[in-house]
């Protein structure tokens, strides 16, 4: 379960996120935008190719979002995914926050002993091996375990 829930949040880093001001209509107007420049057909639903010629990100992901498992994406299917993701990105910003004692933005290694993943994985997160992570470098590491899982899975 906590793969998982990296994994999900791997995956958000890569979302793009709406604008905190726009109104419902908007956001519903936005996302069927972006849902059917990816619909290529315009069959109401997102095929793997679909995905990965359109949006790459979303094709990573394509076996977590796609929860019933029929080879295809619903708008719901990923408004469902989209609302976890946000929730689990700011459960970890929250915690990214509480582990960063001195305020500088970065995790010593120190500091990282309250999240284990971070901790266990330090040094292959730490690519300039300055003993400090930064988002970038967490962002990077998330991405590429993300990749690194789906490509397990085909």
């Amino acid at each position: 379960m906590k793969k998982f829930v990296w994994l999900l949040l791997a995956a958000s880093l890569t979302q793009t996120a709406y604008a905190a001001d726009k109104n419902k209509a908007d956001k519903d107007a936005q996302f069927d935008q972006q849902f059917n420049a990816v619909d290529s057909n315009h069959d109401g639903k997102i095929s793997k190719s679909e995905a990965e010629l359109q949006a790459p990100a979303m094709a990573e992901s394509f076996k977590l979002i796609d929860t019933n498992h029929d080879g295809y994406l619903s708008k719901r299917e990923i408004k469902t995914f989209t609302a976890l993701l946000n929730k689990s990105r700011e459960e970890f910003n929250l915690r990214l926050k509480a582990a960063d004692k001195d305020k500088n933005g970065k995790l010593s290694r120190e500091e990282s002993k309250t999240i284990p993943m971070l901790y266990d994985n330090f040094d292959a997160i730490d690519t300039n091996h300055d003993g400090q992570l930064v988002i970038q470098e967490i962002t990077d590491y998330l991405r590429a375990q993300l990749k690194t899982e789906s490509t397990r899975e085909k």
